[in-house]
């Protein structure tokens, strides 16, 4: 069961737009050191559409080695199932404990085209995978019912839904309790719902910026810290991730770096504010 408290953790690249490897390295320990059960590499905030199958494969090899007691997971976005095969057997041989997949999202496919298409992905691989829903980027809303059948295939074992919708996150609610699957929330407004609804937890990344904060309330299931996580997440929201935690995580004095184009840092007044708002918040 993959359960808890998980960090969609940000890549740091050095100025030359490679890969921080140190850097990822310092955030896994700070990651684990903040109570955190794992991470997701290569993810949204990891930029993993900006990154090649190469450094996605190289990047989860590092982080397998160097992620002490922390699970990882590999972010495995792609339209290619060809390249979604490959990407899942390099974490597998890495030492993942599963990839998250979002669906084919460039072609406009029916329902029927997107099931066959995780169909062969998982019945085809030795690792365990989480369904990933975040339609406000690929366009595509997994439903209910498709994520039913899907658990019906013995390395499905759960589902992340970031739409930010709750009728729909208590939809899969029901369909990971039948099948006895993970059900992990990805909008952390939602996190106590969830927890409450019997959700298994949250692949979070707000916890970019604040994973004491979530890997408390995981634990604790408060409606005084869920009030903090939604105070963090109004504040961060107002600005495009992950270039936001990365400016948190620099002031902090962790390594964030730049994002890579087509992204862009965040301007000099939005800075001061995030900075404003992170030194007051004091968590």
């Amino acid at each position: 069961m993959i359960s808890g408290a998980y960090t969609a953790l940000v890549t740091p690249f050095g100025a030359d737009g490679e890969i921080d490897y140190p850097g990822v390295a310092r955030l896994l320990a700070w990651h684990e050191s903040e109570g955190m059960m794992g991470v997701v590499v290569a993810g949204t905030n990891g930029e993993g559409p900006s990154l090649s199958a190469v450094e996605k494969r190289d990047l989860i090899a590092f982080a397998c080695k160097h992620a002490g007691n922390l699970q990882v997971l590999l972010g495995a976005g792609t339209c290619s199932l060809p390249e979604a095969r490959w990407l899942c057997k390099q974490a597998a041989n890495a030492g993942a404990v599963a990839a998250l997949v979002l669906p084919p999202f460039y072609f406009k496919a029916e329902e029927r085209g997107i099931e066959k298409w995780f169909t062969e992905l998982i019945a085809g691989s030795d690792l365990p995978i989480v369904v990933y829903n975040f339609p406000q980027t690929t366009g595509v809303t997994l439903s209910p019912a498709l994520i039913g059948r899907l658990f019906e295939l013995e390395r499905a074992v759960g589902i992340k839904d970031s739409s930010g919708n709750r009728e729909l996150m208590e939809a899969y609610l029901e369909q990971a309790r039948v099948a006895g699957g993970a059900m992990l929330v990805g909008d952390e407004r939602l996190l106590l719902g969830c927890l409450a609804g019997g959700g298994s937890g949250t692949i979070s990344g707000l916890a970019n910026s604040f994973p004491r904060l979530i890997s408390r309330q995981v634990s604790e299931r408060s409606e005084a810290l869920q009030a903090l996580i939604d105070e963090a997440a109004a504040n961060v929201k107002k600005h495009p991730t992950p270039a936001v935690h990365k400016a948190i995580l620099d002031r902090r004095g962790l390594p964030g770096g730049p994002v890579r184009p087509p992204l862009v840092d965040l301007a000099e007044d939005a800075r001061a504010e995030v900075y404003g708002f992170v030194d007051r918040f004091g968590f």
